[in-house]
């Protein structure tokens, strides 16, 4: 099986990240296939089993960004599952945006006294800290020294 992949490319001076608008297919193992069987309903686990995956990383490595260690990458999108919203949400965002924080992070609802600015803000100080851990950072093997 098939996966299909689209990347972001984060600029750590920047603290942004760039839509790599190309999209990599990854051969899926019998036994890979089996576990995205069971995490494609279910966004982040699917994302942090790719992004813990050794061989997911060695694949990025030698085919998507050969010679580009040190590039700090996230996935944007596996097959139709998006997690653009994560990098690219503006205060600005879709409503359904919004609901999908308030629910991952436990925001609590908007009231008269909370505009959706302030839930905009709240969402993005989470943001900053669940980004870093979407990174992927292309590291060299570590040789053992004789």
């Amino acid at each position: 099986m098939q996966v299909k992949f689209e990347f972001a490319i984060y600029d750590e001076a920047l603290d942004k990240f760039e839509l790599d608008e190309n999209i990599y297919l990854y051969e899926l193992d019998d036994e890979q296939k089996q576990t995205y069987d069971l995490l494609k309903s279910k966004d982040l686990h699917l994302y942090n089993f790719f992004q813990e995956s050794e061989a997911f990383k060695k694949w990025i490595k030698e085919e998507v960004y050969p010679d580009e260690i040190g590039k700090k990458i996230a996935i944007c999108d596996i097959n139709e599952i998006s997690f653009r919203r994560f990098y690219f949400f503006k205060v600005t965002s879709a409503d359904t945006h919004y609901e999908y924080f308030k629910k991952l992070f436990n925001v609590l609802h908007e009231s008269d006294w909370q505009n959706r600015e302030d839930v905009g803000r709240e969402i993005l100080e989470h943001l900053l800290v669940k980004r870093q851990t979407l990174i992927i950072e292309l590291k060299a093997d570590i040789l053992e020294e004789e």
